[in-house]
């Protein structure tokens, strides 16, 4: 071990000229750091990995993120392969959460005087088997670092380490390790580790696939492999996803243009080159003989609204004569919802892939498109994108550590209806197929509570949904759906929501009515209330059938960080009272959340009810930028972090469309923001040193600076 070290620094010192980038790199459990400790160090925003760990006893599966840019997450699965547990298994799982704050991030030219400063919690919910505070240091010089920590409990006192970039595909790590494997609860080491010392090396590649060989505890080879992740851009990889563009055929001045013929090339390249439909064009000249074109459209075929008004002013871009001002009307289900005003001189910025730090964006004014702006007689396009049918595979998956077939799951093909209507209607439908299962629904051995995860097809979503104005400012909306609308509950949601005028707060309610459905049957619904006990499922039919949920809500964004937190208090189904609070960041089409409900009901052992993750990852994000073609379709997902819970308490209903689906990415302050993003990296493509957002660690003490 000591000639290994020997060649790797003489090898990292002659590297060192080279000026190799730096890049973060996870430790056993996923968070960025050593092996066995944390760094001060994290991803840039909004990126992180997906990995997994084998470390003999112990086997780690895990999700890390900069949820914040000063804010690591990290969510994991740990399987204790020598567990000492009752019943007779030896082998034990436990899911947790840990949390880094960057405290203090230090720029490259005085990071050797004043370090990195991070705090943060290992294990900070549910069994808390491995639970740990720490405070960690790191200095870094060029592809250098060095880490000074302490932490408690678990981590048992001071810790440190180096981490040397030798190349760009290669990182040697070694720490200081003292950590006391006692505190563990439920695993016994076989014996006390022969060594405090750990060392291996790191192995990258270009598209963010790591893998990882150390020596440990002074007896024992660990392994892993991870997936770097970027929810900024394409999720995996660095590659920016090529924008197909009309080239340039626009006619120089209006001097002999026919606004028949503008409106004949504006119509062939909408059609050629984007996704939108309901397109309503005017082409006019003010008294001032100034020039404005206006043009409402609907985004059917972008997960992103902001990539669609993006492609909507590339193509006029390569279209329009020299334009004085542009007003862009983005509708939904035939509904203006967000107007956007831009200079003319935009156009010419776009079409030159050139825009300045003055550029003609800036003076862009994004306000709410008003309800009597008419929807047009006639379109220029309409019918593309109205009805809409294809099939996904869904992954069923339920892991139990208390059960004897502790990882569970199901495939199956969903054959999904969109119907996308006028004046604000639309349709979902969503029909379950399963292909494989191997999910035990019938006995103690199995899922006997979710009687719903069994082989029948079944009518997963069937619903009518509507999004209107009330009023004429565009601030009052009112939200509904009704049907079957999920595959627990038919029912109806009915929302009422108020926004500022820059749509970074609102104010509204909920209230929802619901009825159990049959869990074996296609689409029948039950003749009393579902209850859950002595292992099985029955309708009780001496309760009322139809239950009621009402909700006050209110909510606002964090412009900077695209920070949306909400506060709902009310009558949840199980008609249990409480709060509910939620904080969701965003990236453009892409949102991870993390809910937390209290009511009259507590979980057992816990001062709150339930709590988990909202996710909505766009499949655009997965395959467009390999494919090149775009998608509206966006996976959305909830997941409880809580171990254990009471059937009946805290739930919410089902619910097709949310109101922040329909109109969140559309408010007026987060539109312009995503719309100045993506036209400055379509301007950019091919240019190394050109703009590439916000990518830079902050800290907390900057954010409060600033």
């Amino acid at each position: 071990m000591r000639r290994i070290f020997y060649c790797i620094l003489i090898l990292s010192l002659i590297v060192n000229l080279t000026g190799v980038a730096f890049s973060s790199t996870g430790g056993n459990t996923g968070f960025t750091g050593l092996w066995e400790y944390p760094t001060a160090e994290m991803p840039e925003d909004g990126a992180g990995r997906f990995g997994y760990t084998y470390a003999p006893p112990y086997y780690f599966y895990y999700i890390d993120l900069a949820w914040l840019p000063w804010l690591e997450i990290n969510a994991r699965l740990s399987t204790f392969g020598n567990a000492t547990t009752g019943g007779g298994r030896r082998r034990y799982m436990d899911k947790a959460i840990d949390l880094k704050f960057m405290l203090w991030h230090a720029r490259e030219q005085d990071s050797w005087i004043i370090p990195s400063l991070a705090v943060g919690v290992v294990d900070m919910m549910g069994t808390e088997l491995m639970k740990a505070y720490f405070g960690a240091a790191t200095w870094r010089f060029g592809d250098f670092a060095a880490t000074l920590g302490y932490g408690d409990k678990r981590f048992n006192g001071f810790y440190g380490g180096i981490e040397w970039d030798i190349a760009e595909w290669l990182t040697f790590k070694a720490e200081y390790s003292p950590l006391d494997y006692s505190k563990d609860g439920v695993v016994k080491l076989n014996k006390t580790p022969s060594s405090k010392y750990n060392a291996g090396l790191v192995f990258k590649t270009p598209f963010g696939l790591q893998g990882s060989a150390s020596y440990q505890r002074g007896d024992e080879w660990v392994f892993s492999i991870s997936q770097r992740i970027n929810l900024n851009g394409p999720f995996i990889g660095e590659t920016k996803k090529k924008i197909n563009t009309p080239g340039d055929f626009r006619q120089a001045n209006w001097d002999n243009i026919e606004s028949g013929d503008l409106l004949v090339k504006i119509k062939t390249g909408l059609e050629k080159y984007t996704r939108v439909r309901d397109v309503d064009i005017k082409v006019e000249k003010t008294e001032d003989e100034s020039k404005r074109l206006s043009l409402s459209y609907e985004n059917y075929g972008y997960a992103s609204h902001a990539e669609a008004m993006a492609m909507v002013l590339i193509v006029l871009s390569a279209v329009m004569p020299e334009t004085d001002s542009v007003l862009l009307i983005a509708k939904n289900a035939s509904v203006p919802i967000v107007k956007a005003e831009f200079p003319g001189s935009l156009l010419f910025d776009i079409r030159a892939r050139s825009l300045r730090e003055d550029n003609s964006i800036n003076s862009a004014v994004f306000s709410w498109a008003s309800s009597d702006i008419q929807a047009p007689d006639k379109n220029v396009l309409s019918s593309k994108g109205e009805n809409e049918l294809k099939f996904m595979l869904a992954y069923d998956i339920r892991i139990d550590q208390t059960l004897n077939r502790d990882y569970m799951d199901r495939l199956n093909i969903d054959a999904v209806y969109t119907g996308r209507f006028k004046h604000g209607w639309g349709a979902n439908v969503d029909v379950r197929f399963p292909i494989y299962n191997d999910i035990d629904t019938e006995d103690f051995t199995g899922l006997w509570w979710e009687k719903d995860l069994n082989d029948n097809i079944r009518l997963q979503q069937a619903a009518m949904t509507y999004a209107g104005h009330m009023g004429r400012s565009g601030r009052a909306w009112l939200f509904g759906e009704g049907g079957y609308l999920d595959e627990e509950w038919f029912g109806a949601n009915l929302w009422a929501r108020y926004y500022g005028e820059s749509g970074l707060w609102w104010i509204g309610a909920r209230a929802s009515i619901y009825h159990d459905r049959d869990p074996w049957s296609f689409a029948r619904l039950t003749d009393g209330r579902l209850r859950y006990s002595g292992g099985g499922v029955h309708e009780n039919r001496n309760e009322k059938e139809w239950i009621n949920a009402q909700w006050l809500q209110a909510g606002v964004n964090i412009p900077g960080l695209d920070l949306d937190i909400q506060a709902d208090y009310g009558w949840v189904v199980d008609e249990d009272r409480g709060w509910k609070f939620s904080a969701t960041r965003h990236w453009d089409d892409t949102a991870v959340g993390f809910w937390y409900i209290k009511t009259d009901i507590e979980a057992p052992g816990k001062d709150f009810t339930r709590a988990g993750v909202h996710m909505e990852l766009p499949a655009d994000k997965w395959f467009g930028s390999w494919f090149g073609n775009p998608s509206s379709h966006i996976w959305e997902q909830n997941t409880m972090f809580l171990s254990t819970w009471r059937m009946h308490s805290g739930r919410e209903g089902g619910i097709v469309r949310t109101p922040e689906r329909f109109i969140s990415q559309l408010r007026p302050v987060p539109m312009k923001k995503n719309v100045e993003k993506i036209l400055r990296e379509y301007c950019s493509y091919g240019d190394d040193d050109a703009y590439r957002g916000d990518k830079e660690v902050r800290s907390i003490l900057e954010y409060i600076v600033r």
